[in-house]
């Protein structure tokens, strides 16, 4: 009777309780029925770690087990918060606590929870429940401090030991939390959710050839979990397996289940593997995600395809970038970032310039300019253009006004610099270089200014 009383009053508790707050990373092990089981113990088994039920009790918890019979989980609730000895039973608090949880009143049954073990501090159920409805509230260190005391009073179910295991990932005690989910594992050997979180402390400690293959198990028994193919995508790349993870990751493409940056990622995988043409699909395909945060990664991407001299699939690329609406809205929004922004110009003005138009990349530098006449590296550039089309006085201005910020000064004067050492001016270049030196010194700069000053001598 007392088991029945139990199971009718917990059976439900969890498989609503993801509708009352976020879900958890675990939020597929409340619908297990190996989770309910272990819930849904009895009382009186072990009078050191549950209470006794007397006979008083019984009557409430019958009544109000009646009524969630009767799918009246508020009237159930009712009787206990009416008994005249709720307050001195721990038993019918723990019941209590166990509705108010399933009601999403997650405050109430942290604290309900609590009465009880204040009533009954050995109360073993009781720690393990509360620091589930703590993990649900974000309270991981309290957490922790019940679900060790459930495992010191004798708990060695998998919940137990997977939320202790969830919790020391958190504090990123990878090892602790790898050696609890294994624990887990031998009670719940079917819950795929402990094997996913072996695998992701596996990776966590650098063991990403074993993460993989526990990946991949995962998989074997289940595809269709696409997030799977992207960890197991993550292990690879950290393997340096490159072409295994392009797979992963071109799977999750294929079913639109890939995000954009993770898009973006996979053509960056191609493109390392002189895949251009296949790097500027994804690159698009990235761009026309809503979701993802599109300047930033695409630009990145652009900068990437100039880097290896893909200049067609360049030029298609700014293309793509201009006819995005989306895009556009990002450029002209008051909160863009500036720095990327000004990246994307530069890209656009390289591009122009290799196309044989450096009028036109100046042109763009300058529009820029316009906007943010601080931004340095534009600055540099656009000399670095004056320059090239034999504007020498232009060119020196320009670079002096770039060296007057000091974010940019090492950069002006190492430009300028190589200006002066062009025109065979080499005294003068030695003040440039050294100045640059100063600012940022490097083992390559040190060496070519040591040449300059031999040939200034």
């Amino acid at each position: 009777m007392l088991r029945y009383l139990k199971v009718i009053l917990l059976a439900t508790i969890f498989c609503q309780a993801t509708k009352a707050a976020d879900p958890l990373p675990i939020d597929p092990l409340w619908k297990s029925v190996e989770f309910r089981r272990i819930v849904t113990g009895s009382f009186g088994i072990d009078s050191r770690i549950e209470p006794q039920i007397t006979n008083d009790e019984e009557s409430y918890l019958n009544d109000s087990a009646k009524k969630m019979a009767d799918g009246d989980r508020e009237g159930a609730i009712q009787i206990l918060e009416d008994s005249s000895i709720l307050q001195e039973s721990p038993a019918m608090i723990f019941s209590l606590a166990t509705l108010q949880f399933e009601s999403g009143d997650d405050e109430a049954a942290q604290k309900s929870f609590g009465n009880a073990i204040e009533k009954f501090p050995n109360f073993r159920d009781a720690h393990r429940n509360l620091a589930v409805v703590l993990v649900r509230l974000e309270l991981y260190d309290e957490a922790l401090e019940h679900l060790v005391r459930a495992i010191e009073l004798g708990a060695r179910d998998g919940l137990t030991f997977g939320l202790l295991g969830y919790c020391y990932s958190l504090d990123e005690k990878f090892q602790a939390a790898l050696d609890a989910y294994r624990i887990a594992s031998l009670t719940q050997p079917d819950q795929q959710q402990w094997k996913l979180r072996q695998a992701q402390a596996l990776d966590a400690l650098g063991q990403s050839a074993e993460a993989a293959s526990l990946y991949q198990h995962l998989l074997s028994e289940d595809p269709s979990q696409l997030y799977l193919w992207r960890l197991n995508a993550d292990a690879y790349i950290t393997l340096e397996n490159k072409i295994d993870a392009i797979g992963n990751l071109e799977l999750a493409h294929r079913t639109g289940s890939l995000s954009g940056n993770d898009t973006v990622l996979l053509g960056h995988l191609y493109l390392e593997n002189d895949l251009p043409g296949e790097a500027l699909l994804r690159y698009v395909a990235a761009l026309e995600n809503e979701s993802s945060p599109f300047l930033a990664r695409i630009v990145e991407a652009l900068e990437l395809l100039i880097n290896v001299s893909s200049w067609d699939e360049a030029i298609t690329l700014v293309a793509a970038i201009e006819a995005s609406e989306v895009t556009q809205s990002l450029i002209e929004s008051e909160e863009a970032d500036i720095q990327i922004l000004s990246r994307l110009y530069r890209h656009r003005a390289v591009i122009e310039l290799e196309k044989g138009d450096p009028e036109a990349g100046a042109k763009l530098v300058a529009d820029w300019l316009e906007k943010e006449p601080l931004d340095g590296r534009a600055i540099i550039m656009l000399a670095q253009f004056k320059q090239d089309a034999g504007l020498r006085e232009e060119a020196e201005m320009l670079f002096e006004q770039a060296a007057n910020l000091p974010e940019y000064a090492a950069a002006a004067h190492l430009a300028h610099g190589k200006l002066l050492v062009a025109a065979s001016e080499y005294r003068e270049a030695v003040v440039q270089l050294e100045q640059s030196y100063q600012l940022q010194p490097t083992e390559s700069l040190a060496n070519y200014l040591e040449a300059i000053k031999e040939l200034a001598n």
